[in-house]
């Protein structure tokens, strides 16, 4: 099953967004609950993919990769890198991706420095609501982000919109980038038109399983003639839109909300309209002045051994005492996802 976030374009617009069978979107959309199933893939060994000119090259210790996808080259002189540098500190860590179609215009978010303020506000809430943050991968101190071109256009991944996930995740696992130990934010900066208005997708409790996350920086919902708000935030202390989207998505990948919550409601809460993981948005109030876990009673610092608790998370720093991963995350590790448009083997 998908996790889904929809935003509108302002505050002052007031479009109610509505959640359905764990899908957050315009209210009146009926969105389709997807389930990707665990399989055990068989392991196979191919030639390296060659980094593009001006790329950061994989590491001497990095897998085998299968030459796959479109060269990443690139109009700059900045550095970048196609594959996940090596880390900084070891442990369970969040890892971010800047993706684009085939025949995508790159904004080159990874390397202005965009991505990483986006990633630190994100942060900066989260730190402001438990003094935790999530541990991110860092390689020499600064953000580590990888740079990926698919080979698919922007129309043919927007023709399998719904499973953007699995083609994502597919890339990352065969290519030899995915990590045992890593969640993968990806910052996709293609066309995708969506019925339901999403912005954001991400496996969710119970059934779904997965390693990432996606932005839709430039999603579109014909019926309603809206965009995802492009609006990245402008500053590491101010927490907007597609960031809060994105910690949306992220928790429910850490688990939440688990069905043992007492206000539980397809994946999410409905006790207040206020909560970062309440089933719909109004867009009424600020993302500054959402909470984690109003009432501290489903999903955060609730106490209940029985019950994932994001308190107690593998992926956070300082690591909680009793720090445990993501529920089936044996199950999350082993599963490749299929390609939805079948072209990536």
């Amino acid at each position: 099953m998908q996790g889904r976030i929809a935003l509108m374009t302002t505050l002052a617009a007031g479009l109610l967004l509505a959640c359905r069978a764990g899908s957050l979107a315009l209210q009146g959309a009926e969105p389709t609950a997807l389930v990707l199933e665990a399989f055990v893939p068989s392991a196979e060994e191919a030639p390296a993919e060659t980094a593009a000119p001006g790329a950061v090259a994989a590491p001497a210790t990095q897998a085998a990769t299968p030459a796959v996808g479109l060269p990443a080259e690139r109009d700059t002189d900045l550095p970048y890198s196609t594959y996940d540098q090596p880390d900084d500190v070891d442990g369970y860590q969040v890892h971010f991706v800047y993706a684009l179609p085939s025949d995508g215009e790159d904004a080159f978010l990874d390397i202005n420095g965009q991505i990483e303020m986006s990633a630190n506000a994100m942060n900066y809430w989260l730190n402001s609501k438990t003094g935790q943050r999530l541990r991110y991968d860092t390689a020499d101190g600064q953000l580590d982000i990888t740079f990926i071109r698919l080979p698919y256009t922007a129309d043919e991944i927007s023709q399998e919109y719904r499973s953007i996930n699995s083609l994502l995740e597919h890339w990352l696992k065969i290519t030899g980038r995915a990590k045992d130990n890593k969640l993968y934010v990806v910052y996709y900066d293609g066309f995708v038109v969506t019925s339901e208005g999403y912005c954001g997708l991400a496996p969710v409790p119970p059934k779904g399983i997965g390693q990432t996350a996606v932005l839709l920086l430039r999603g579109y919902n014909p019926t309603r003639d809206l965009p995802c708000p492009r609006s990245f935030t402008r500053s590491a202390d101010y927490t907007g839109f597609f960031e809060v989207t994105i910690l949306h998505e992220l928790l429910h990948m850490l688990g939440v909300v688990g069905e043992c919550g007492p206000n539980y409601n397809g994946s999410h809460v409905n006790d207040h309209p206020q909560d970062l993981m309440y089933h719909q948005y109004d867009g009424t109030f600020s993302p500054l002045f959402m909470y984690l876990d109003f009432g501290n009673d489903d999903y955060y610092n609730h106490g209940r051994a029985d019950c994932p608790d994001l308190a107690r998370s593998i992926f956070l720093e300082p690591l909680p005492e009793g720090a445990e991963p993501p529920p089936r995350w044996e199950d999350t590790i082993r599963n490749i996802p299929p390609d939805p448009l079948g072209g990536i083997q």
